[in-house]
């Protein structure tokens, strides 16, 4: 099993320094507010709680990783068996109702919700909460989130480890990480991003940042789907339009095991 305390304890060094970097910059606009300056005050105004919330965040969760890294134990496990959906239609949409909302779902054209993935708050009040998700740049911040099938069933508990660069990790229901991301320039300047379930590449994407084209295969080089970023359904214009997300083309459609569905979760945290 590779070394996930060591994998966090890197996640949370670049969360503390980019958090850090953050926090100064929301400074920087703030002092550019009190001495008022006309030409830059709108400007200031605007981006001073964003830097300032999105870097007071990813040091928090940082330091908090540092510690949880550094003091505590991190049970890890190999997974185990886990629940396939035993069909899937051949063209689905994996979004949000809003880049910041706390909620995305994998759709069916109709509308038809098979997959969730809810953000966790860690906010003692939730005016706090909404300040934080309307005030952070989604793109950088970190996140943890709770994937659930269905028929309302938990699956895995989804964490983002945000900053410049991400990571993905996941754990099961006994709170024991099984499985981390990792990224990659490929070959031909290709964009790729693995799902690694202890030693072993589970699933991968491969595709162009630029385009936002993927193909989704197994360790076995087996395409199980095509992922189109930004792309919008014609058939279900109306209904996803905007919605920020993924059309997702199966290959594959019977038995999708749910790690890979949780897999396209963490691939969409970390791409807004």
């Amino acid at each position: 099993m590779t070394d996930i305390r060591a994998l966090m304890l890197k996640d949370a060094r670049r969360q503390v320094v980019t958090g850090g970097l953050l926090l100064l910059m929301g400074i920087f606009f703030l002092i550019s507010i009190l001495f008022y300056q006309e030409a830059s005050f709108i400007l200031s105004l605007i981006y001073f709680p964003l830097f300032f919330v999105t870097g007071a965040g990813l040091f928090v969760n940082g330091m908090n990783d540092f510690k949880k890294s550094r003091f505590t134990s991190i049970p890890t496990a190999v997974s185990g068996v886990e629940t396939t959906y035993p069909l899937f239609p051949k063209r689905m949409y994996l979004g949000q109702q809003d880049l910041r909302d706390d909620q995305a779902g994998l759709y069916d054209m109709n509308g038809e919700r098979y997959a969730r993935a809810d953000e966790e708050h860690h906010w003692k009040h939730k005016p706090g909460a909404v300040v934080s998700r309307w005030l952070s740049f989604p793109a950088v911040k970190s996140g943890s989130f709770i994937y659930k099938d269905e028929h309302h069933a938990f699956q895995y508990r989804l964490e983002k480890k945000g900053g410049f660069k991400w990571r993905g990790y996941i754990q099961n229901e006994e709170g024991r990480y099984t499985a981390y991301t990792k990224e990659w320039k490929g070959a031909g300047g290709k964009r790729s991003i693995a799902f690694i379930e202890g030693n072993v590449l589970r699933w991968q994407l491969e595709g162009d940042r630029y385009l936002g084209q993927y193909q989704l295969k197994d360790e076995n080089g087996r395409v199980w789907a095509e992922v189109k970023q930004g792309a919008i359904p014609t058939e279900a214009a109306d209904r996803f339009g905007n919605m920020p997300g993924f059309i997702v083309e199966w290959s594959v459609r019977d038995q999708v095991p749910s790690s890979l569905v949780a897999f396209l979760f963490l691939f969409q945290y970390g791409n807004y």
